[in-house]
């Protein structure tokens, strides 16, 4: 007796089932390391007891699986000599015990196909997770400094590519120290979420906002000219100055200082960075909450000069003084502010 419908059919599936569910498993492991070159830097940043961790669960559970197909293979092997067209050995009450067996072999390899599928999502899921939060800035919960280099290097690569604008924009919450001595580290940790929520409310869904560490943020602007790179840093800065905040009782407010540069031809991402970096001090040095372009060739004022625009919300308000010695104490600034970027 002969029944190759019953003990071949269901050993092809499973082993098909069996590489479908690693070829699942490699595609896992794909996007993790090969989503972009960076992500290699990213991966032997991690903590390495974790990935080792997650990887040997994975092999773990795929040697598993496969020892389970194997010995079923082997079963239906054993069934299948029994019940070849030579041996007339076997009565209809051997087939019937023989049938049962497979009926039974059939459904433990099914639980244990379920669980395995079960075993492999969690794992995906562990690996997402784990990958997303190396990423991923835990307090803000804005793109790292990692997932911002990555986004600026892919964006300069469109840049070189297809010609499309490329800006950067730098931010740094004004007197954050002094505003954590006087309120406290979890009152700091408010405002750097507080001004999270403000820039990405003020930017558009394809702006990249990070947060680069400490009080220093970044956006990457692409596919926009320089002057709508320059209106974006004002508008942040603006809505930031605006927004109050309440925390234990107290109406808080901060402001920032910005800097904005646009790629130029030739320029790598570290020179723009460099620049707009350069930009960010000559506002920090205007006296903050202001923003400045550095043209390539030296930085630029954008923000109107007003007492209101230049005071930061933590800044004592200086004493009042004569127009004239005004007038005098801004074309020195600016005169210093054009040496420092020339040097920079």
């Amino acid at each position: 007796m002969y029944l190759p419908a019953i003990t071949e059919t269901p050993s092809f599936l499973f082993g098909v089932l069996l590489g479908a569910l690693l070829l699942c498993m490699g595609l896992c492991l794909g996007v993790w390391f090969g989503r972009r070159a960076t992500m290699l830097y990213d991966v032997r940043s991690m903590d390495r007891d974790q990935v080792q961790h997650l990887l040997s669960g994975l092999f773990q559970w795929t040697h598993g699986f496969a020892n389970d197909v194997s010995q079923y293979r082997e079963f239906m092997d054993g069934i299948s000599t029994k019940l070849s067209p030579g041996d007339n050995s076997t009565d209809d009450g051997q087939v019937s015990t023989l049938m049962a067996q497979i009926v039974q072999a059939n459904e433990q390899l099914q639980q244990r196909l379920n669980h395995a599928e079960a075993a492999l999502k969690d794992q995906a899921e562990e690996i997402t997770a784990y990958m997303s939060e190396a990423r991923t800035d835990t307090l803000t919960d804005l793109p790292n400094r990692r997932a911002f280099d990555d986004e600026l290097t892919r964006r300069m690569a469109e840049w070189r590519r297809n010609e499309t604008y490329v800006n950067v924009v730098i931010l740094d919450i004004d007197h954050f120290k002094r505003f954590n001595d006087q309120f406290g580290h979890a009152a700091g940790d408010a405002v750097l979420v507080e001004v999270a929520r403000v820039m990405n409310a003020a930017t558009r869904e394809s702006d990249m906002v990070a947060r680069l560490g400490g009080e220093e943020f970044a956006v990457v602007l692409a596919g926009v000219e320089a002057s709508e790179a320059r209106r974006a840093a004002e508008r942040i800065r603006k809505a930031v100055a605006a927004n109050a905040f309440r925390y234990e009782g107290k109406s808080l407010r901060v402001t920032v200082s910005c800097g904005v540069a646009l790629a130029l031809a030739g320029e790598d991402g570290v020179s723009l960075m460099k620049r707009a970096d350069d930009a960010l001090y000559a506002s920090k040095a205007a006296g903050r909450n202001v923003s400045h372009w550095h043209d390539s060739q030296r930085c630029v004022l954008l923000t109107a000069s007003s007492p209101e625009s230049r005071q930061s919300a933590l800044t004592p308000q200086p004493p009042p003084s004569d127009a004239a010695f005004v007038r005098v104490c801004d074309d020195l600034r600016q005169r210093l502010l054009e040496v420092a970027c020339e040097d920079a």
